[in-house]
């Protein structure tokens, strides 16, 4: 998934707590191959690796793993420690209930919360007075982070049952289908919080202090990367394109795709449905994000990344990319420069 890319909106909230902190930050957006003029562009996109390594960079600067967002500082080493506390806890529901408590001795922008309620459990994150975040950023990574820690912990996926917000619906709200695994989502609510089915609260924790070493010389914007070992469709289908647009199959089906994944067309059909996708979105994308990333190698010519992914004519790929970017490639380019 090396070629995913993610919405610039992302990296601009990312600056406004780093600037607010006093951060020169325009070096490092050009070490990391992102331009300040790109960002002004509504539907810029950038490769995820320069993402992640602009947010890495920011967060070891400012020693902050809240990355300046917050009235005070996350020191570095605080999800490590997070994550310790929990690797020795029997089961998810134990885990969790650490976790919360762990984050609750800095009372730093979030109340983290465990609620059950009937057949469901809800991790809450509850706006401290006087303490509220910069922007929406810090919440969407606290809430992803938190799930993707206990799938990997519990060595299952954890399906969401809701995603919610306190906050509006913002204009990069598609991109919260990937983030949380396609799961329903509302805004405008009292607090942030994800919940999911009550049967994974028993879920026996398979990890072990070992693996916690090698799952920690990783990122820990685990905000960024769709775990590795239970994949949902959606993103195994994507893997899947990726591989045959770049070996020269532009033309790959529905039927082909149905093939490799040994099911009929109509039941993948209704799991990318269930996941809010369908095969046609999901290759737009990769066409969308393959061509990104080659523009930003500046490598090759317009009409040499045209044909890298699957478009028979340069006139052919302008008009789509503009479609998907709002500029045609040549200025997208010449943004970033």
């Amino acid at each position: 998934m090396k070629d995913v890319t993610i919405d610039a909106c992302f990296v601009a909230m990312l600056l406004e707590g780093a600037q607010q902190q006093g951060l020169e930050c325009d070096p490092i957006l050009l070490r990391n191959g992102i331009s300040r003029l790109a960002l002004s562009k509504r539907g810029t996109r950038v490769p995820l690796k320069s993402f992640a390594a602009f947010a890495i960079e920011i967060m070891k600067t400012l020693d902050d793993e809240c990355l300046g967002l917050t009235h005070r500082k996350q020191r570095l080493g605080s999800f490590n420690m997070m994550c310790r506390s929990c690797i020795s806890a029997r089961n998810i529901r134990r885990s969790l209930k650490r976790a919360a408590k762990f984050w609750n001795l800095f009372q730093n922008g979030y109340q983290h919360d465990v609620l059950i309620d009937g057949e469901q459990i809800s991790y809450t994150l509850s706006p401290i007075d006087g303490q509220r975040p910069l922007n929406n950023y810090l919440a969407e990574a606290i809430l992803s982070s938190i799930h993707r820690f206990h799938c990997w912990l519990g060595g299952q996926f954890i399906p969401l049952d809701h995603v919610a917000f306190e906050h509006a619906e913002p204009e990069y709200a598609d991109q919260y289908r990937p983030l949380f695994y396609g799961a329903p989502i509302s805004y405008d609510d009292e607090v942030c919080s994800m919940t999911f089915p009550l049967r994974f609260l028993d879920l026996e924790i398979v990890q072990t202090p070992e693996t916690l070493d090698q799952y920690l010389r990783g990122t820990n914007l685990s905000l960024l990367y769709q775990p590795k070992n239970y994949r949902v469709i959606g993103d195994q289908v994507r893997q899947w394109l990726e591989r045959n647009i770049k070996q020269g199959n532009y033309k790959a089906t529905l039927r082909e795709a149905a093939t490799h994944f040994q099911m009929s067309q109509q039941v993948l059909h209704r799991r990318l449905q269930a996941e809010e996708l369908s095969f046609k979105e999901i290759k737009m994308q990769t066409r969308r994000d393959l061509a990104v990333n080659l523009l930003f190698q500046n490598k090759y010519k317009i009409e040499e990344i045209a044909t890298l992914v699957g478009f028979s004519e340069p006139s052919a790929f302008i008009r789509a990319f503009k479609a998907w970017t709002g500029s045609t490639p040549l200025a997208y380019r010449q943004t970033r420069r």
